[in-house]
């Protein structure tokens, strides 16, 4: 009998995911991305970049189909710039990605040597401007528009074969 309740347990799964039109763990998918926020004209931030990047950390890794990664080797990062001007609230944010191997392949570059210096590349898929009277405002802003542009548009993306 406990076999029986196993099959038909197993079963019930498989018919609810094929119903649902997508695979189950398609669900737990998430989009790794890199965050990276300097100050206007530094190498480093300043005080206000880094409340930046908290705040833009902790709006992105709500949304439940991203991951903040390390930027080492992630394919896709958000850099921002953060203005310095005291008393503004000011941002450029600039998504990029790298070219994968299979992308390359597809492009007809098979020579492994420009395919290694072409994946080191990042192309631009989006550069935007933002103000804000306050570092919360800039912050959801920014936030929303990652979530409404660069990651809407990966998610109308067929998903990829294992």
């Amino acid at each position: 009998m406990t076999a029986v309740k196993h099959w038909f347990t197993a079963a019930s799964v498989l018919v609810a995911s094929v119903l649902s039109g997508a695979p189950a763990d398609a669900q737990t998918a998430k989009f790794p991305l890199a965050l990276i926020t300097r100050s206007e004209a530094r190498a480093d931030r300043d005080a206000t970049a880094t409340a930046l990047f908290e705040s833009v950390s902790k709006g992105l890794e709500s949304l439940p189909d991203v991951e903040i990664v390390p930027s080492d080797g992630a394919r896709r990062i958000v850099w921002i710039i953060s203005g310095t001007t005291p008393g503004q609230y000011a941002a450029s944010l600039m998504v990029t990605e790298r070219y994968d191997r299979e992308t390359l392949m597809v492009l007809g570059i098979e020579d492994d040597d420009m395919a290694f210096r072409m994946m080191a590349l990042q192309i631009v898929s989006d550069h935007q401007i933002f103000t804000g009277k306050t570092l919360q405002d800039l912050s959801k802003r920014i936030v929303a528009a990652i979530d409404k542009g660069a990651l809407d548009r990966l998610r109308k993306l067929p998903p990829k074969p294992d």
